[in-house]
C-alpha cells in the first residue's frame, strides 16, 4: 500500500498535465514533426561555411538562400516584397565625427560655456542626418517619462516644444523587469520627448563615473549606433536613436548638470532626493544650448525572409498569425581556443529550424487553419532587433491584420522538455492559448523563470509589442518532474561557457527530441489563435495594452 501511495505521488505532476485529445488531422501533422529535419537545418545553418551568418556577409546570404529553398519545398507562398520571399532591409551604422562636434551652453546670465566632448557631454550620431545644427532653449523634465499607466507624467503642464530636455535617469523600483528595460532604452525617452514637441534629449546618469562617461563618448565615434532605415531615409528601428523630430540625443555629466542647476538657482542634490521619492520636479530653464555635429554612415543591405500558408476561411484568411525567428548571428570574432567562427547553433539556428519544421507541419494539414500563418525569418536581431523593427515599421502585410506574433529565439534545447515559460503571454489572452496548447502535448506551463532579465523586451517579439500586436516568446521552463531537475543551473553554466562564443556549435549538448516537442507546442499556439474567430487581446489595464501602441 505504501509503495502504491508513493507511486501515485510520483505520478501526480504528470497527471496534472496529462494530454488532451486533438483533432486527428492536427495530431497527425504534429506527429510528423521530425527531429532529423530539425537537426539537419541546425547543422547547415551552423556550419563553418556560413561564417556565423553576419548580415551583409556571404554567409548570411547562404542562410537566406537556404530558407527560401525550404519555403519552396514546403509549399509556402511568397509574402515578401514584389511577389518574392524577401524584404530588403537597409542596416545603417552611424558613427560620430568627433572632430566636427561642438556644443556651447548659454547660462541665464548670458555667459557662454564651451563644452568638452567626453567630459561634459556625449552625443549619439544621428541615424538620418549627416549634419545637424541647433540653438534652442533647455527644459528639465525629471525622469523624462510620459506614462500615465505607471503614474509618471514628467511632461505634464510643461511646454517643451522646440527645446532640448534634460533628464535624470531613474526608473521606479516597483516595476517589472520588462517595463523597466523598456523605459531604459534611449529611444523610449526620446520618443516621449518627441511626442511632447522637444527636439532633443540629454540624459544625466548619477551612477556613471567619469571613466565610464568618456568610454560611452568614445564608443559613439568608434562603434557608433545601429539602425534600420526605410526607403525614404527615415529611421525604422533603433534602440539608441528615435530620429525624426529628435535632432540631438546624448548625455551630460553630473558635474555639468550641477553647475547648470546652480546657475538656475537650483540644487541638484535636492532635486535628486525629490526624484527618488517620486515627486514632480520638471521645470522650464533659462539656459540654452547650441551645437553642431556630424555623422558618418555605413550602410549594408540585408533581408527578412517571409512566406505564408494561406488560411481556409474566406474572411479570416486575410488576417495573419506570425511565427518569427532571427536568422542572423554575430559572424567572425575574437578567437577562442583557436576558433573565430561564432556559429550560433543554439542562437538561433535552432529557433529557425523549429520554425521551418512548424511550417512543414502546416503544409501537411488537410484543412488549413482559418487565418493565414506567416513565417518571418528576421535579419539583424543581434544588432538590436533591427530586422523585426523594419518589418514592424513597413510590414509586407497589412499591419492591422496581424493578430499575434510567436517568436522562437534560442530555445536552448539542452534537456528533455517537460515545461515551457511563455515570456510575455501574461500580458494578453495568449497565456490561456499556451496553457491549452501545452495540455495537448503534456507540458507544464510556468511563469518566466528568470523574471529579472526582462527577456520579453529583448528579442524580436518586442517590435510587434511596440506596434500593439500581442506577442510571446516561448522559452524552456525549469520545473522538472523526472530528470534534469536542476536545469536552471545547467543552463546558467552552458550560457556562461557558450553564449555568443565560437563553442555554440552543433555538438552533443542538443536534445533533439526536445526540439520536436518545442515545435509542437509552438505550432499548437499559432493553430489555436488562427482558428479562434476572436483576435488575441491585451489584458485590460496592462502596461502594454495601449502604452506602446502606435
Amino acid at each position: 500500500m505504501k509503495r502504491t501511495f508513493l507511486l501515485l505521488l510520483t505520478l501526480l505532476p504528470l497527471l496534472a498535465c496529462a494530454q488532451k485529445s486533438l483533432n486527428p488531422d492536427v495530431q497527425a501533422a504534429i506527429n510528423q514533426i521530425d527531429t532529423n529535419r530539425i537537426k539537419a537545418h541546425v547543422v547547415y545553418l551552423a556550419d563553418d561555411k556560413l561564417k556565423g551568418r553576419q548580415p551583409g556577409k556571404e554567409g548570411f546570404m547562404m542562410a537566406v538562400d537556404y530558407v527560401q529553398k525550404q519555403y519552396k519545398e514546403i509549399g509556402l507562398q511568397p509574402a515578401g516584397e514584389n511577389g518574392t520571399y524577401l524584404q530588403k532591409v537597409t542596416l545603417r551604422k552611424s558613427k560620430l565625427n568627433k572632430d566636427n562636434t561642438s556644443l556651447v551652453l548659454t547660462l541665464p546670465n548670458g555667459d557662454k560655456k564651451p563644452l568638452s566632448l567626453g567630459i561634459d557631454y556625449y552625443v549619439y550620431p544621428h541615424p538620418e542626418k549627416k549634419s545637424v545644427d541647433f540653438d534652442v532653449p533647455l527644459a528639465f523634465v525629471g525622469t523624462g517619462f510620459d506614462a500615465p499607466k505607471i503614474n509618471i507624467q514628467d511632461y505634464k503642464d510643461l511646454d517643451v516644444k522646440g527645446k532640448i530636455v534634460i533628464i535624470l535617469r531613474k526608473v521606479p523600483d516597483n516595476l517589472s523587469a520588462n517595463v523597466k528595460l523598456h523605459l531604459q532604452y534611449p529611444a523610449t525617452l526620446q520618443e516621449y520627448a518627441a511626442k511632447n514637441g522637444a527636439i532633443g534629449v540629454l540624459v544625466c546618469n548619477y551612477t556613471t563615473n567619469t571613466v565610464q562617461f568618456k568610454a560611452i563618448s568614445n564608443n559613439m565615434s568608434v562603434n557608433g549606433i545601429g539602425a534600420s532605415i526605410l526607403p525614404d531615409g527615415k529611421r525604422a528601428s533603433s534602440a539608441s536613436a528615435f530620429g525624426g523630430k529628435i535632432q540631438a540625443a546624448g548625455g551630460i555629466s553630473v558635474a555639468l548638470l550641477k553647475e547648470l542647476m546652480q546657475a538656475e538657482g537650483e540644487d541638484l542634490e535636492t532635486i535628486w532626493k525629490a526624484v527618488e521619492t517620486g515627486k514632480y520636479v520638471s521645470k522650464t530653464l533659462k539656459s540654452a544650448i547650441s551645437g553642431h555635429y556630424e555623422s558618418i554612415f555605413e550602410d549594408i543591405e540585408s533581408y527578412n525572409v517571409i512566406g505564408k500558408i494561406e488560411g481556409s476561411d474566406a474572411k479570416l484568411k486575410n488576417e495573419f498569425v506570425i511565427h518569427s525567428a532571427h536568422l542572423d548571428h554575430v559572424g567572425i570574432g575574437r578567437p577562442v581556443n583557436g576558433d573565430s567562427i561564432y556559429n550560433g547553433a543554439h542562437d538561433n539556428a535552432s529557433g529557425v529550424a523549429c520554425a521551418l519544421e512548424i511550417a512543414h507541419a502546416y503544409s501537411k494539414l488537410a484543412t488549413k487553419p482559418k487565418r493565414s500563418i506567416v513565417f518571418a525569418m528576421m535579419t539583424a536581431e543581434e544588432l538590436g532587433l533591427l530586422g523585426s523593427g523594419y518589418f514592424a515599421a513597413l510590414p509586407t502585410l497589412p499591419k492591422d491584420k496581424i493578430v499575434a506574433d510567436i517568436n522562437t529565439d534560442m530555445p536552448t534545447i539542452l534537456a528533455p522538455l517537460e515545461s515551457v515559460a511563455p515570456l510575455g503571454a501574461e500580458h494578453s489572452s495568449l497565456l490561456k492559448v499556451v496553457e491549452e496548447a501545452a495540455s495537448y502535448v503534456g507540458l507544464n506551463v510556468e511563469p518566466d523563470p528568470d523574471p529579472t532579465e526582462g527577456r520579453f523586451v529583448r528579442s524580436d517579439q518586442y517590435n510587434f509589442v511596440k506596434a500593439g500586436i500581442p506577442a510571446l516568446h516561448i522559452k524552456y521552463g525549469y520545473k522538472k518532474t523526472t530528470i534534469e531537475k536542476d536545469l536552471a543551473a545547467k543552463v546558467k553554466v552552458w550560457r556562461e561557457a557558450n553564449y555568443h562564443k565560437p563553442s555554440d556549435e552543433v555538438n552533443d549538448t542538443f536534445v533533439w527530441s526536445a526540439g520536436k516537442k518545442y515545435a509542437q507546442v509552438n505550432f499548437l499556439v499559432s493553430y489555436l489563435v488562427a482558428q479562434n474567430p476572436e483576435r488575441p487581446t491585451w489584458n485590460k489595464g496592462d502596461f502594454f495594452e495601449t502604452t506602446l501602441r502606435k
